[in-house]
């Protein structure tokens, strides 16, 4: 499951470039990590993702030297919560194999003990063949007020240490969750699940059969979508269909319903990283308690988290401090409020802010752009073109644009003529002139452009042909 939002850790993540996409912990995105952390068991072939529309060229891209095929990502329309992701995922892999034994995982978590996790999950699967409900509990170490919880029931026979659930608990006051730690029979609801898929699909046509009775028709209205890094997408029927159902998680629909759900502990160094404090617990800290990435100069500073990018971020005396540095925007905020970014985020939303949203680096299917400056009447950007991709033909009512070449060579269509223009060449696009570019080389395409108008909006565009269907 990649397709969250991850807006605890603006100004890193956000919503069209999520935490899961993210380098937060170590050398690979947390989506790489996590497919990295099954291959032993899993292969490549058998691993499947649901994420967004907005980030699945993005995320096949960040797999493809795994080798993972576009085939196995399902793009979601809009976000209808996990059941629904959950179930139409089941109706796929029961269509490919009626046998199949399903786990799933959020694609943005640690775990540091794989090993552990390996043998948890073999376990897992063992209990799943017997038509089991499998979640894994994660001992607590702290009274948590952030996550569910899983109380513990009657045990397994046959089972070493497993247990039917109780009940699954919300995310308890602190003074509950004090008592939930001292009991001893409380764990951590960490959301990786396994079963067979025909076993899921059972509960589901018993206790959410709303959602059960369109899985067949969403699925059959999968198809390939355009352009050269295909994946799994719904028509438009399919979409009607998915957006109209209800946005209810897996627990509500099914696990809190259920008498088939049973608990196996697992103690694998598991973190959900949902804030810039859960650093803590994964990231290397220096003598005095930070945690420091980047171009960086602390000085008399403690247990602070500081992450920068290329400018130099100077700290002094800080204590107890996050602070977060990207292009376009600066985070600084008391450790302990880590978790209320989201309701930053949220302030920014309201007040049409753009930085709650889009990156400084915008992703797009053929590359992407950067906005490097703006001003009244013009606008910088920077443009990576991928090898072999095109932009769609468009024109803009309200500005005219004059693009130069940094690197690489650039297929430029105007109005009626086509150009080809190498390092240093420019060209002038008036107002409302139809205009393509395209990168026709084996390596990236960089262009600067500058926008001249009144109105310089993203909106301001009219496409007349496109190779990714946005006409």
């Amino acid at each position: 499951m990649a397709g969250g939002s991850g807006t605890r850790f603006w100004p890193v993540s956000r919503e069209q470039s999520p935490k899961q996409l993210q380098k937060i912990v170590g050398s690979e995105t947390m989506v790489q990590s996590t497919v990295r952390r099954l291959l032993p068991l899993i292969p490549i072939e058998k691993l499947y993702l649901g994420t967004n529309h907005q980030q699945a060229i993005e995320t096949l891209r960040q797999l493809e030297t795994f080798g993972f095929s576009g085939n196995h990502i399902i793009a979601e329309p809009c976000n209808r919560n996990t059941a629904l992701a959950i179930g139409l995922m089941a109706k796929v892999l029961v269509d490919k194999d009626p046998d199949a034994v399903m786990s799933v995982f959020p694609a943005d978590h640690v775990i540091t003990d794989s090993e552990s996790f390996i043998k948890v999950l073999q376990k897992a699967e063992t209990l799943a063949q017997k038509g089991f409900l499998v979640t894994l509990g994660i001992p607590p170490t702290r009274p948590e007020t952030g996550f569910g919880y899983l109380q513990q029931g009657s045990k397994i026979e046959g089972y070493e240490g497993v247990c039917h659930v109780k009940q699954f608990v919300e995310k308890p006051d602190l003074n509950t969750a004090k008592l939930y730690l001292e009991e001893g029979n409380y764990f951590w609801n960490c959301g990786v699940f396994v079963w067979k898929a025909t076993t899921l699909l059972e509960e589901l046509q018993q206790y959410a059969g709303n959602i059960y009775s369109q899985l067949e028709n969403i699925s059959g209205c999968l198809q390939n979508s355009k352009g050269n890094n295909t994946y799994l997408e719904l028509s438009e029927k399919g979409q009607g269909l998915f957006s109209s159902l209800p946005s209810i998680s897996i627990d509500y629909a099914v696990m809190e319903k259920s008498s088939k759900v049973v608990l196996i502990p697992a103690d694998i160094g598991w973190n959900d990283v949902g804030a810039w404090n859960a650093l803590d617990d994964v990231s290397e800290k220096d003598s005095s308690g930070n945690i420091i990435n980047g171009n960086v100069q602390a000085l008399d500073c403690q247990n602070s988290i500081i992450q920068g990018e290329n400018r130099l971020i100077a700290v002094l005396g800080l204590k107890n401090t996050v602070v977060v540095d990207s292009p376009d925007a600066l985070l600084v905020c008391a450790k302990e409020r880590s978790q209320d970014v989201k309701k930053l985020v949220e302030a920014l939303n309201e007040n049409d802010r753009p930085e709650g949203k889009l990156p400084a680096t915008v992703k797009r299917p053929w590359g992407s752009y950067t906005v490097l400056d703006s001003g009244p009447g013009y606008l910088l950007k920077r443009i990576d073109v991928l090898p072999g991709e095109i932009l769609s033909l468009q024109s803009h009512q309200h500005r005219s644009e004059h693009w130069t070449v940094a690197s690489g060579t650039a297929d430029v269509v105007l109005d009626e003529e086509t150009f080809q223009l190498k390092v240093n060449d420019s060209i002038t696009i008036p107002k409302s002139s139809k205009h393509r570019l395209g990168n026709p080389s084996s390596e990236l395409l960089i262009i600067f452009e500058v926008q001249f108008g009144k109105i310089l909006d993203e909106a301001d565009i009219s496409r007349y042909e496109d190779r990714y269907g946005r006409c």
